[in-house]
């Protein structure tokens, strides 16, 4: 049963940032992960703020050098969309991992980065994508490195008087690959027990000119793995040690152990799909693999 609340409709950002910061109120946008942590008990607001029919919140546009996806746009958006599947491709990985088909109609990009956990699967594909995040207040706005954008388990840089508006993710370069890789207990609607995102993009000799690497589960939050994208960037495609990645990419790692996984497994699979993840992206750009 869910505890007593009072419910605010915004229809305006101003006014869901106001409504925000005066009654100390969550926002609630799909619900996926709001009213299930007030089932549980865990979350207990007085006040929730419905911002679903903020018309400035949704819909994608394309700037010509970044698409800019609304913080309503669902999951199931990017997921029936070829487009993402093609050029995106990592991100249509993340998303259509997302809990059931149900939830990924309901949640939302927005709601998923705002709840700052370490397994989403969404955030590690948006960091590969080196995305920014566009922060709203009552009275301006912000622009944030997605890759800044998370404090700690559950917190997030927003001020008491914002929300999070839209999420810009550029363009990638002809010849990018990219690739998402969720490993769970089970083939169901489970959290990752670690993922792995990788981008990279090769000049017309094969030579990596971009590469990203990001970790899921892996850390308080979710990581990007500077020391591996060192070592890939300026190589060839030929001349990349898989031993000295893997073993890059998990130093850059501090998993937890938890009930539902130890840090000494999540450091062997952390190395495991970072090896796969660079062999699937890299094959995409190459355009060997879809």
């Amino acid at each position: 049963m869910l505890p007593d609340f009072e419910l605010y409709e915004a229809k305006s950002i101003e006014e869901a940032c106001r409504l925000k910061r005066d009654l100390k109120a969550r926002i609630l946008a799909g619900g996926t992960d709001v009213i299930v942590a007030m089932h549980s008990g865990a979350l207990r607001p007085a006040a929730l703020i419905d911002i679903k029919r903020i018309k400035a919140l949704q819909g994608i546009r394309d700037t010509g050098d970044a698409l800019v996806f609304g913080a309503l746009t669902s999951h199931r958006e990017i997921e029936e969309d070829p487009l993402y599947e093609k050029t995106y491709t990592a991100l249509y990985e993340g998303c259509s991992q997302v809990g059931s088909v149900q939830i990924r109609f309901r949640g939302t990009l927005g709601g998923n980065i705002c709840n700052a956990v370490p397994s989403a699967d969404s955030i590690g594909p948006l960091l590969v994508f080196d995305a920014k995040c566009v922060v709203a207040s009552d009275t301006a706005e912000r622009t944030v490195e997605l890759s800044e954008f998370f404090t700690g388990p559950k917190r997030t840089v927003l001020q008491d008087n914002e929300i999070l508006k839209e999420i810009v993710v550029p363009k990638p370069k002809p010849g990018t690959g990219s690739c998402y890789i969720k490993y769970t207990r089970r083939k169901a609607m489970d959290l990752a027990l670690c993922g792995c995102s990788i981008l990279v993009s090769l000049d017309s000799e094969e030579r990596i000119v971009t590469a990203r690497v990001a970790l899921t589960t892996s850390a308080p939050t979710p990581i990007r793995a500077p020391h591996a994208e060192e070592y890939l960037t300026g190589k060839k495609a030929g001349e990349v040690d898989i031993a000295e990645l893997r073993r890059l990419t998990v130093s850059d790692a501090k998993p937890r152990s938890s009930w539902r996984s130890s840090a000494e497994l999540r450091l062997t699979l952390i190395e495991e799909l970072a090896e796969q993840a660079f062999q699937k992206a890299l094959a995409r750009a190459k355009g060997e693999q879809s």
